[in-house]
């Protein structure tokens, strides 16, 4: 796979980039409930440059969003299971990154795999973030399982909004920087 190659002072600056992108598209799409292209940033961010530029990216973003949010900032504990449960589209990115051959698939394989990545991932994140701050304060297993009932139209909206951005705004979007990468005299071959 082609992989851009970073310095350090390039990191800091694809991180602080990756982020700004993704803080501006939650802002745009604040009126979307749980919908975000956050998720697919950080899932390209692990892809193309390592965990730790995708987890940088998702702890920088959700510090920046959960905390300047007109809906609302996360409390401290609520930022921290934020940032630690968005690390999940990070280590998915990056075991796509260490297990597919992403240059021997064809566009449509790739896609729906980035897509089923995304949905997994969502899936995941919405279980953690629903289902530990009702354990976190005590509830009893069941009760904290119950809490999914209210929040699933809100699951329903994060899964399938994930399955279509990872299925179509991931692979452009990795295309796009591993172009600019490329460009810039930061990529090598593998």
């Amino acid at each position: 796979m082609i992989k851009p190659h970073l310095r350090s002072t390039h990191k800091i600056a694809v991180i602080a980039l990756l982020a700004a992108l993704a803080v501006s598209t939650d802002y745009a799409m604040l009126p979307l409930a749980n919908i975000k292209l956050m998720d697919t940033i950080v899932f390209v961010a692990a892809l193309l440059f390592g965990l730790d530029v995708g987890v940088s990216v998702g702890g920088l973003t959700w510090l920046v969003y959960g905390s300047i949010n007109p809906q609302g900032a996360a409390g401290g504990p609520l930022l921290v299971l934020l940032i630690i449960s968005e690390t999940v589209y990070a280590f998915l990115g990056y075991i796509a990154r260490t297990v597919f051959n992403f240059e021997d698939s064809g566009v449509p394989t790739r896609r729906l795999l980035w897509a089923c990545l995304g949905t997994i991932g969502a899936l995941i994140y919405d279980l953690n973030t629903i289902i530990t701050p009702s354990l976190l304060s005590g509830a009893p297993l069941d009760v904290a399982v119950a809490s999914l009932v209210p929040a699933a139209l809100f699951m329903v909206a994060h899964e399938a909004s994930d399955f279509i951005f990872f299925g179509t705004v991931g692979p452009s979007l990795a295309a796009a920087m591993l172009r600019v990468a490329k460009a810039r005299g930061l990529v090598v071959w593998r």
